[in-house]
């Protein structure tokens, strides 16, 4: 009799927090404060589900990988960090595992609060100021969103409808930083502390968008919903987040500054794949499965990117084939990542009847193509030798992991499609 995947999520939570606990009370300890949150979510692959395994095994790498960066870090909260990373990723499996919208609130909630603390770490007279920015932002998000998706899930009037979806927009694009609701990344991003950005940049951003497409398509096929009013308020969303990150990017100086306007603009291409995902909702195919792969390889691509690239930053400076290979990825070079991810969203964008908006993501990649060659030549500084380096060269093997078309994990992730449904 196998265990419910819900325990495992419940004892993972339990084993995160009760386990570091001990080891906050004294500074000896406090070098073993790791151990826990690493087993829990290792404890997350103890899925009978194949097809949910590829998403929760990627997760889990990524919240190791986002423990040993904060290792860099000399934080005050020490051992409480690695706690609330894992306490993400344990969000970020539930956020697509339950079928419960309120379950599914709270993912987003646990994925959210951790990361007020984390803005906060690194130099005080800056951190206090960027952190107050950040949470100011991120409290009106959740109350923009959880308005919404109350709204639409209430079976609303068609007005009532696209008025709550509108606000749920909103309140996603607060989040994760999509245009024209982006005024808070440029200033975080640029005087926050790198180690905590690259967690907020790349961990943060997957369960907000998974929360939106569950919800959205769960109510466009309870209530019979057109998907063409909602699918082109996405759209108008997206077009202007890719346009303005790559355009402020490319006018940007600083390097931080440039990740940040390159996230606005990844965060429009995931924004296209959520308009084709609602184009495809009502028939369940082709189009949501290529819509779900592209969204998620989009937001696996940001987050190894990012965090290679807010570490190599913190660095000052990493191996320069790691930083090419990592920009070119951005860029969309095959057969790397995020040529994947962005192949997927355009494919979906077609069979969705969204060509026109497959044409402007194709036009602005080419766009974004001087600022990541930018990036590469100022960060591509040389070999260093040091926990950064290894760092940055397991994210680069992340990326070259796909040279060929990685079936492995794109069959995975099309099945997904059965936990997209809530129970309303």
């Amino acid at each position: 009799m196998s265990i419910p995947y819900t325990y495992i999520l419940l004892a993972a939570t339990i084993i995160s927090v009760v386990g570091t606990a001990p080891t906050l009370l004294s500074e000896e300890t406090r070098k073993y404060s790791w151990i826990a949150p690493l087993i829990s979510m290792v404890i997350l692959l103890i899925t009978t589900n194949i097809y949910l395994m590829a998403y929760i095994a990627f997760l889990v790498i990524i919240g190791a990988l986002g423990v040993v960066t904060l290792m860099r870090l000399n934080s005050p909260i020490r051992g409480v960090d690695y706690m609330l990373v894992s306490i993400m990723i344990i969000a970020t499996v539930l956020a697509l595992y339950t079928s419960d919208l309120a379950l599914v609130l709270l993912s987003l909630m646990l994925v959210s609060a951790p990361t007020y603390l984390l803005i906060l770490m690194g130099d005080p007279s800056i951190s206090i100021e960027v952190g107050v920015k950040y949470v100011v932002n991120m409290i009106i998000a959740t109350v923009l969103f959880f308005v919404g998706a109350i709204m639409i899930s209430s079976g609303p009037s068609l007005i009532t409808y696209i008025i709550g979806f509108s606000l749920l927009l909103l309140g996603l694009s607060l989040e994760v930083g999509v245009a024209p609701m982006h005024e808070w990344v440029p200033d975080v991003f640029t005087a926050g502390n790198p180690i905590p950005v690259s967690i907020i940049a790349s961990i943060a951003k997957i369960a907000p968008f998974i929360v939106a497409v569950k919800i959205t398509l769960t109510s466009m096929e309870l209530y019979k919903v057109s998907p063409y009013y909602l699918a082109y308020i996405a759209s108008a969303f997206a077009v202007i987040s890719m346009f303005l990150g790559n355009i402020g990017a490319l006018t940007s100086k600083e390097s931080p500054r440039v990740l940040a306007y390159s996230s606005i603009a990844n965060m429009g291409y995931v924004m296209s794949a959520f308009a084709a995902a609602i184009m495809g909702a009502q028939e369940m195919g082709i189009t949501l499965g290529l819509a779900l792969v592209g969204l998620l390889l989009q937001l696996f691509m940001n987050a190894v990117g990012k965090m290679g690239f807010f570490n190599t930053v913190f660095s000052k400076g990493n191996n320069a084939v790691s930083t090419w290979l990592i920009s070119l990825a951005f860029i969309g070079t095959p057969p790397l990542l995020g040529f994947w991810s962005k192949l997927y969203i355009i494919l979906a964008l077609v069979y969705g009847n969204l060509t026109w908006l497959a044409i402007l993501l194709v036009i602005n990649s080419v766009i974004s193509v001087p600022y990541y060659v930018r990036l590469a030549r100022e960060l591509g500084t040389g070999w260093k030798g040091s926990l950064a380096e290894g760092l940055i060269i397991v994210f680069t093997i992340i990326v070259l992991s796909t040279t060929i078309p990685p079936s492995w994990l794109i069959k995975p992730i099309m099945n997904l499609v059965n936990y997209l449904i809530l129970n309303l």
